[in-house]
């Protein structure tokens, strides 16, 4: 099966697309706005061609992905430095060389799976072929940098019933391709689109695509074993997007498809280029148990994922904001700087409207509260 009009970017195309880039204007334009955002207006035609030539030192000689991705750890590298207090992980120890099905939460559009990448690549491991909705792409830079960083397509909002049918089945022959034939990781998230409420919940029907090819091969049992179904959490103590989710999407109504994609790209680059406090990533350990059915295998992921997820005192401070909200918990109310965790918070949401400031701090508060319900409610 062709699936070059949904998978990532090969070896061979590394350095036409490379090319590609270096004379995009647009690619240029957009990186000095991020850059010199002040300087950007008056010198926009020198920033170009300064970002031009420090483009084509940085990534000349690339000639595949695994080229590409190399020249690209120095600047993750120094976005973690520069957007972060400090990137930490746990769970190395599940992380094996066989190719792997990381489902994990989502919280940011590009940032998940490229922290899941920078540990990979830390540890001397591949890194992973990234599903990202077809939202993001439009034809122009922004898709090619994401296929050329191992990025695939998923489509989204499918119109008939067949039409549907045919491009779910091809994405899961993708992904199972990749991952039996080609040995490449695969990360995606656990629902379709980001958790923008804050609730880490798996959609069963994200399950149902991946099992859709292998189906009629394997038990669900069986495949989930073969293809080493390991779930992922990350949790970021400040989300440089709580505002805009805080305030919703309604203003999109009145947008055309180029300006809502205009919008995702920025979101997208608030995202990497934001302050995000500290970070964690962990890795859970591979579903060993038996499974019986997508339902049940939805569930399983979940409780990981929630049971995971690393509590910060950003999460304690929204929940402490929230008095209408009783649960009972484990975690320790004795945060020495609490006051200081709070006075963050309200400084960050204090042009909000009363009902989205209840929305952002609910999004805050939501990790500690699904955690602690599925500390009283265990799972079988």
């Amino acid at each position: 099966m062709d699936f070059s009009d949904i998978g990532s970017y090969k070896d061979d195309q590394v350095a036409t697309k490379l090319k590609e880039l270096e004379s995009n204007e647009d690619f240029h334009n957009y990186i000095s706005s991020l850059i010199f955002p002040r300087a950007h207006k008056y010198f926009s035609k020198i920033n170009r061609i300064y970002l031009r030539k420090k483009f084509k030192q940085i990534f000349a000689d690339c000639n595949s992905i695994d080229q590409f991705q190399d020249c690209l750890a120095p600047l993750v590298t120094k976005m973690i430095d520069k957007t972060t207090d400090g990137f930490t992980y746990s769970g190395v120890e599940n992380l094996t060389e066989k190719p792997t099905l990381f489902i994990g939460n989502h919280r940011d559009i590009s940032l998940d799976p490229a922290f899941l990448n920078y540990l990979l690549y830390t540890q001397g491991l591949n890194t992973v072929r990234i599903a990202i909705g077809d939202n993001l792409l439009d034809g122009g830079y922004a898709e090619t940098l994401m296929r050329l960083n191992k990025s695939f397509i998923v489509h989204r909002n499918i119109k008939g019933v067949k039409e549907t049918l045919r491009k779910l089945s091809k994405l899961s022959a993708y992904i199972n391709y990749s991952l039996i034939q080609d040995e490449a990781s695969i990360w995606i998230a656990q629902r379709e689109g980001r958790a923008n409420d804050g609730n880490d919940f798996t959609d069963e029907g994200v399950l149902k695509m991946l099992y859709l090819d292998q189906r009629k091969v394997h038990s669900i049992y069986e495949w989930v074993r073969s293809v080493n179904l390991t779930p992922i959490v990350i949790s970021y103590e400040y989300d440089p997007l709580d505002y805009v989710k805080a305030r919703g999407w309604d203003y999109q109504d009145s947008l055309t498809p180029e300006e809502i994609n205009k919008s995702d790209i920025k979101e997208m680059s608030t995202g990497i280029f934001g302050y995000k406090g500290r970070v964690h990533l962990h890795i859970c350990k591979p579903i060993s148990d038996p499974v019986n059915n997508t339902r049940h295998l939805a569930e399983m992921i979940q409780r990981e994922i929630i049971n995971n997820y690393h509590i910060w005192p950003s999460n304690q401070a929204a929940l402490d904001l929230l008095p209408e909200i009783n649960i009972q918990r484990e975690i320790t109310n004795s945060i020495s700087d609490m006051p200081s965790k709070i006075s963050i918070l309200e400084k960050r949401c204090a042009n909000l409207k009363l009902d989205e400031r209840n929305e952002f701090l609910k999004t805050y508060a939501r990790p500690l509260i699904n955690k602690e319900k599925a500390r009283l409610s265990p799972g079988p």
